[in-house]
């Protein structure tokens, strides 16, 4: 053999390994499951649903989301993701939706819950990608990769959207559309 063919014969099993190994890897290893916990009471004039995978990343984006608004009258209850099928959008005033891009696609559930939402304008979403740039087609999500110098951006973001959602709450019908 040529080094040019075992050089061609390398690259195409390091392909395989690779291909193999996305395949795999999730039914493999399953992400670890965020703990569900709730903040304040929920007869609080606002709820907000924090659903997520689990991430040193993610946790600490969560955590941050919390922080900043568990000393007003709001209602927060985190879950991970994959309860998503069980959460009925019209129970809460904004749900965040934090997930990874995972095999060229999102999550299957969060992909189904997204689909079956009627109002996607309560709905900040959050997707990681290892370039911080995938996303689904017609979703207004924020994109980023999960570095931990982007979590103040990252969360300032977030805030800010879930804020505008709950101040248009406040200031129309619930339910309503909001532009």
């Amino acid at each position: 053999m040529n080094i040019l063919t075992r050089y061609n014969t390398g690259i195409v099993i390091l392909i395989l390994i690779s291909i193999a190994f996305f395949i795999f890897y999730n039914p493999e290893y399953p992400p670890a499951i965020v703990e569900t916990f709730e903040i304040n009471s929920p007869e609080l004039e606002h709820r907000i649903l924090i659903a997520s995978q689990s991430s040193h990343y993610k946790n600490t984006v969560v955590l941050s989301v919390v922080r900043h608004f568990k000393q007003r009258p709001v209602y927060i209850k985190v879950i991970d993701v994959t309860a998503l099928p069980g959460i009925n959008e019209n129970d809460w005033d904004a749900i965040v939706v934090i997930h990874t891009w995972e095999n060229w696609q999102p999550p299957p559930v969060v992909k189904t819950w997204l689909e079956l939402a009627n109002n996607l304008n309560k709905v900040v979403i959050l997707t990681t990608s290892g370039n911080g740039l995938y996303k689904m087609q017609g979703i207004n999500a924020i994109t980023s990769a999960s570095i931990m110098t982007n979590i103040p951006a990252d969360v300032a973001e977030v805030v800010s959207r879930v804020d505008l959602i709950l101040r248009n709450n406040t200031t129309s019908t619930k339910g309503q559309l909001i532009n």
